[in-house]
């Protein structure tokens, strides 16, 4: 009895103030498209692709891939290297200190593969297409220096036109996280709303608050009243 009480509760609940929560979910969702496209400065992200081989034979064994691609993780590191990036930085005239250049830049094996693909965000993609060149080309020059192989080929250099479309902020998510806190707010304004009005209006809210039967019903007899009083006067000026 009582799961059902509960539930016929909370029905009746959500039906007396559906109109706060569609409010508040609209609110939310405004809130937060006004929130990123104003207060959020966009950033872009672009990739460039370079190959590694350890040898540069014509014919290449299943050791000699598997040494290849150990000799990945260690270039990934040496690729956000501060020797690296001092000379990006150097070469670019760049405002941001290194460490502020080297979270801009991620470095990403693709699957398990000889291949490893530099990503740079930034607020413009011109500037993110560039760092991420220059970091390729300084990388490819300096290795030979590191590690005394000349291994480095680049496979594609970052476009800024091929990625116009913001990678943050996520419209898509802002507007269900704004939609959800909306949802939130307008629940427990309701349920405010609710702990602070103790009058009861309708058989319906006996209802929801007791499980007693409504057996009947008084009729408002004071209007009665006042019609038959109002055709009583009508007749007697006739």
């Amino acid at each position: 009895m009582e799961r059902t009480l509960d539930i016929h509760h909370i029905g009746h609940f959500l039906r007396k103030y559906w109109y706060i929560v569609a409010v508040t979910c609209l609110a939310g969702m405004i809130a937060m498209t006004l929130y990123t496209s104003y207060f959020i400065t966009p950033t872009y992200q672009v990739s460039t692709d370079v190959l590694v081989n350890q040898q540069k034979e014509e014919q290449v064994t299943a050791s000699d891939v598997q040494s290849n691609q150990q000799f990945v993780n260690t270039y990934s590191v040496v690729l956000t290297s501060n020797r690296i990036l001092d000379q990006v930085k150097y070469n670019l005239e760049l405002p941001q200190s290194v460490k502020q250049l080297k979270q801009q830049i991620t470095v990403e094996n693709v699957n398990n593969s000889q291949v490893i693909t530099i990503k740079v965000t930034d607020d413009d993609p011109e500037e993110a297409a560039l760092i991420a060149n220059e970091v390729t080309t300084v990388f490819q020059k300096d290795i030979k220096n590191i590690v005394d192989q000349q291994n480095v080929t680049i496979l594609s250099d970052a476009k800024a036109e091929d990625n116009k479309t913001p990678v943050a902020p996520n419209k898509k998510s802002a507007l269900a996280i704004g939609a959800f806190a909306g949802l939130v707010m307008g629940i427990l304004l309701s349920f405010l709303l609710q702990l602070l009005n103790t009058t009861i209006k309708s058989e319906k809210d006996i209802e929801a608050i007791t499980d007693i039967p409504i057996m009947g019903s008084i009729q408002n007899e004071r209007k009665k009243k006042v019609k038959q009083r109002a055709k009583r006067a009508l007749k007697a000026t006739d």
